[in-house]
């Protein structure tokens, strides 16, 4: 049984509510950003790597295709970021090629971060209805 509030996924859910905030951060002139003392590059690759790990848990799986929904995510991911930095421009900040690398770097380790999960919770789940069932 999948968790939901009021018949939505809470991973539907997550992924919105994070992608909506995401969106607005990216999209506020640079003027009014605080100063950090991380590399933008670092901000960009975290906030893509969480975007893509929501992505590929909210995307349905299918049994046959296990990976499909990482697949799917990793090439939604990709295309909102170039996206994202196209329309940055509007709003007085520019685009970066090195951000949009940074963009793909981050939703790689948000790939494998969800895949290294999703394996260890079916791994664990396996194991302890293996020694129920037994």
């Amino acid at each position: 049984m999948r968790a939901t509030i009021h018949g939505l996924r809470i991973a539907v859910i997550a992924l919105g509510c994070y992608w909506v905030l995401m969106f607005i951060s990216t999209h506020v002139p640079a003027s009014a950003l605080p100063r950090v003392a991380v590399s933008d590059k670092i901000i960009h690759a975290v906030a893509f790597a969480g975007l893509a790990f929501l992505l590929a848990w909210a995307i349905p799986t299918n049994l046959g295709r296990p990976l499909r929904n990482v697949f799917l995510a990793g090439l939604i991911g990709t295309l909102y970021a170039s996206l994202d930095e196209l329309l940055q421009i509007p709003v007085g900040r520019t685009a970066d090629w090195q951000d949009f690398w940074a963009d793909c770097v981050g939703i790689l380790f948000g790939l494998l971060f969800y895949t290294s999960v999703r394996y260890h919770l079916n791994r664990l789940r396996i194991s302890l209805f293996g020694r129920a069932a037994g």
